[in-house]
């Protein structure tokens, strides 16, 4: 077994040693990172997002030192096997696709660990970035977990729009949409007024923080962002089915709470406005 190693690499033991003794070291290093941050007080996002950075970061040094350490022989064989090559990249389109979204996510930062995203069908909570592929964990409308999870790969990102729904930090804007029966459609500048009061209700707390952070936010990236401050509009698309759209400004854990805060709050008016006098 030793000679037929011996005579399908002759005079590379000492670089296949430093191999299998790189490889070693980036298991053993992710590894005992993993333990370090399980041992600290950070929170889970925060410990997942130095979690998966780290192990890239790390594989990625790793695999850049065992291409340098091989360079020679790689520099060699290259040459003979041009023709194999361009088959094989011909045929892995997807997985050279999959590594060059990951370098679009690397250096244009189109969303990160923790933001919650939409990409084709798919809503969730982006857990895990690497270099193939992204894994999300799945939301409902009202933005609470589903018990799934979600992958779909990196080359996608080249061909298809995304929409990142937090990409302004601890807070997001958040639209909640309430269908209105046309019978009631004689009082709606009282519905404005109950649902407005009920946002500002529902984000008492924090309203003057997020209205600072979304201020904040515009000033750094140049971009004229929403204030932050409850708004309520009406999508009137389709005159039988009138919807009452209530914008607000809150952290991006608490938006299926503040919506069903909202709802409950402008319910028992909508039974009052549904009875004119």
């Amino acid at each position: 077994m030793l000679d037929t190693l011996a005579t399908w690499i002759p005079g590379q033991w000492e670089k296949v040693l430093i191999t299998l003794l790189l490889v070693g070291v980036a298991l053993l290093a992710s590894h005992l990172w993993a333990r370090y941050l399980a041992q600290g007080e950070i929170s889970a996002e925060k410990r997942r997002i130095h979690l998966v950075w780290a192990r890239n970061i790390i594989w990625f040094a790793a695999t850049l030192i065992i291409v340098a350490v091989w360079a020679s022989t790689i520099a060699g064989f290259a040459l003979s096997v041009a023709a194999v090559a361009a088959a094989i990249l011909v045929v892995s389109k997807e997985l050279v696709m999959c590594v060059l979204g990951y370098l679009y996510v690397t250096l244009v930062r189109p969303y990160k660990i923790g933001d919650v995203i939409e990409f084709s069908h798919l809503h969730g909570r982006v857990v895990d970035i690497d270099m193939f592929a992204t894994t999300l964990v799945e939301l409902d409308r009202a933005g609470q977990r589903t018990g799934k999870v979600a992958e779909f790969p990196n080359g996608l990102l080249l061909s298809q729009p995304l929409i990142n729904s937090s990409p302004n930090g601890t807070y997001a804007l958040h639209a909640i949409r309430i269908p209105m029966p046309a019978r009631l459609s004689h009082d709606l500048s009282r519905i404005e007024a109950t649902a407005l009061a009920a946002a500002d209700r529902a984000t008492a707390d924090w309203r003057d923080d997020a209205m600072a952070h979304f201020r904040k936010a515009s000033e750094e990236s140049f971009i004229a962002l929403p204030s932050g401050q409850s708004k309520v509009s009406w999508d009137f698309s389709k005159p039988e089915h009138l919807v009452l759209v209530v914008r607000v400004a809150c952290p991006i854990g608490l938006r299926a709470k503040v919506e069903q805060s909202v709802f409950r709050d402008i319910w028992p008016t909508l039974q009052q406005v549904d009875e004119p006098n």
